[in-house]
């Protein structure tokens, strides 16, 4: 979650990532055994077979507000939030806990009332299952299975997985946003819409900067990824001049944001 909805995050990798230990921001309840496959490796199926015991149930949640707005602080997973993330995020915690295929994924989306604004709280949950005995040809000592890329060439999803930080790793980064302008409508953008440039196109106006940061267990790759991925869902189509830098409170990458005078 290819990964995290119809916008990439994810979040929506699979590849290495700059989470570290055994972080999960999905809830897993049920039995850990050891770890089979990759997160992109999981069968996804929509019933249990006989050759599947299952070994728990995993879910996990965001919160969606559409639109271009100011962000104060909030986890990139909610900036990004959509089903695609969220289902890698169900793959990403199934393959921690040692399973082979998640069994009925479900996800739904529904509207909150009582807020300022339209916002959206979306979720998805499966149970997960594991191969009876050593599974399919199953070795000891074989390291985890994966997913073969494309021959004679990576596939597009294959690059993207290759290339995606993993999508729980959005639950740790937060994003801030100060609009510079009163007002600017543009329909969300996903990651390969946004374009990052050194610097500002004459025909371009700032629209504000935007700090993505993480107290621990995130690299700049990460980071320099998510200020574009929320740029994206705040309808952004350009990011000037990208910049990281460490603190006593972790990384931070910030990007001016930038749209054509014509799209405001």
């Amino acid at each position: 979650m290819t990964r995290l909805a119809s916008f990439p995050l994810a979040l929506f990798v699979l590849g290495a990532t700059g989470c570290a230990g055994a972080f999960d921001p999905a809830h897993f309840e049920g039995s850990r055994e050891a770890r089979r496959a990759e997160p992109e490796a999981l069968l996804e199926v929509t019933s249990r077979s006989a050759e599947l015991q299952t070994v728990g149930h995993v879910h996990a949640s965001c919160t969606l507000h559409p639109g271009f707005r100011r962000v104060d602080g909030e986890p990139l997973s909610d900036v990004d939030c959509s089903t695609e993330r969220l289902s890698w995020v169900l793959h990403e915690s199934a393959a921690s806990a040692g399973g082979d295929a998640l069994v009925g994924k479900h996800c739904n989306s529904r509207r909150l009332g009582g807020t300022a604004r339209e916002t959206y709280r979306v979720a998805c949950a499966a149970d997960v299952a594991r191969f009876a005995g050593d599974g399919p040809s199953r070795r000891p000592l074989e390291a985890p299975r994966s997913v073969a890329p494309s021959e004679p060439a990576p596939s597009a999803s294959d690059v993207q997985r290759i290339e995606q930080p993993d999508a729980s790793l959005a639950y740790r980064v937060s994003v801030s946003f100060a609009p510079v302008v009163p007002k600017f409508e543009h329909r969300a953008l996903a990651f390969a819409e946004v374009s990052e440039l050194s610097s500002m196109p004459i025909a371009d106006r700032p629209l504000g900067d935007l700090v993505a940061s993480c107290e621990t267990g995130c690299d700049e790759r990460a980071l320099r990824r998510g200020v574009l991925v929320a740029a994206g869902r705040l309808g952004a189509p350009d990011v000037i001049a990208v910049r990281c830098f460490g603190s006593a409170s972790g990384t931070s990458c910030v990007g001016t944001l930038a749209a054509p005078e014509r799209a405001q």
